[in-house]
């Protein structure tokens, strides 16, 4: 790549090199073979639907989850809402409680039962007892108050049963989905939950790995070659 004009900058401990160039020549897409036509072809309503009837139900979780140390972890579910709805409604949110040690549950994932497919979003934040114990006590020193953000559970479970429970009031009504995603997450997540340890605790071996051997070992600054041309308008080059 041929370059029609250069400048550099000089930046703390390394060079920027902004190049103009030339465009590069547009390439056209071959012919359609005929197996390209047969894939593009127009399909029959009768063909369509049967296809749509094939595919299976698929349904979004969305969640946000507290971990209460290795004791219980608080969720809020979000209901799942249309079209309409999205545009009227702020999201409902639900809470529950479990006695499930949810801090190995990936943040984004999917997965498949009773021929549903569920892909869900939710992150994870984890309080200790002997970490707020610490800020409480770094607090007092520096002569101002801290709000604990541990929470005790509204209800007590069953030990060595897995349990949820659902907080809410009489005035509003639970929807379906919350139990039907909730089993089906549930499930998944005691199904598989040694895999999820595992990879979670690999993940945080990498990452402390990681962090101590870029302290030791600094990256250091790289030149930086950037290549550009201009663009009319129009589109044109």
């Amino acid at each position: 790549m041929s370059a029609r004009g250069a400048r550099t900058v000089q930046k703390e401990g390394h060079r920027v090199t902004i190049n103009r160039v030339e465009p590069p020549r547009l390439k056209f897409a071959p012919k359609p073979t005929s197996f390209d036509r047969e894939a593009t072809r127009t399909w029959a309503e009768e063909e369509w639907a049967a296809m749509v009837a094939a595919q299976p139900e698929h349904q979004s979780i969305s969640l946000s989850v507290t971990v209460f140390g290795d004791e219980y972890s608080k969720i809020l579910w979000r209901k799942p809402r249309d079209t309409e709805e999205r545009s009227k409604e702020a999201l409902e949110e639900f809470e529950i409680w479990t006695n499930l040690n949810l801090n190995y549950l990936r943040p984004i994932g999917s997965f498949d039962r009773d021929h549903v497919v569920y892909s869900y979003m939710g992150f994870t934040d984890t309080i200790t007892r002997e970490d707020e114990a610490w800020r409480r006590a770094y607090a007092k020193e520096r002569g101002y108050d801290y709000e604990p953000r541990w929470q005790l559970s509204p209800v007590p479970f069953i030990d060595g049963k897995p349990e949820y429970v659902v907080v809410e009031s009489e005035e509003r009504q639970i929807p379906p989905e919350l139990y039907q995603q909730m089993d089906a997450l549930f499930g998944h997540y005691l199904e598989h939950e040694e895999r999820f340890k595992t990879e979670f605790l690999n993940n945080e071996a990498l990452r402390k790995a990681r962090e101590a051997y870029l302290k030791e070992n600094p990256p250091q600054p790289k030149d930086v070659i950037i290549n550009h041309w201009p663009i009319s308008k129009g589109g044109a080059r």
